[in-house]
């Protein structure tokens, strides 16, 4: 799945935070952030890359990743990388 939407985007990484990444979502918002309130540490990072990049197919580098203070940076830096109109998926 490749999408600009950002509904879509935010659906797919809610999805990643919960099932690959074991977080209990109920808690998280986009202003959450990741480390101090979310949680994660340098192996859900790393989990995290390799789910979004199935999933949503975009790549992020760990400089990217470090970027991102909260899930909604996240979500953003994951916007950027995708795409617009792609239609090769």
């Amino acid at each position: 799945m490749t999408s600009s939407n950002p509904d879509a985007v935010s659906a797919a990484l809610t999805e990643i935070l919960a099932e690959d990444m074991n977080v209990d979502i109920r808690r998280v918002t986009r202003e959450s952030r990741l480390i101090d309130d979310v949680g994660l540490d340098s192996v859900a990072f790393a989990v995290g890359m390799v789910a979004i990049e199935d999933k949503l197919g975009v790549a992020l580098s760990e400089e990217d990743l470090l970027s991102c203070d909260t899930v909604g940076d996240l979500e953003a830096a994951i916007l950027a990388k995708v795409p617009a109109g792609q239609s090769n998926s």
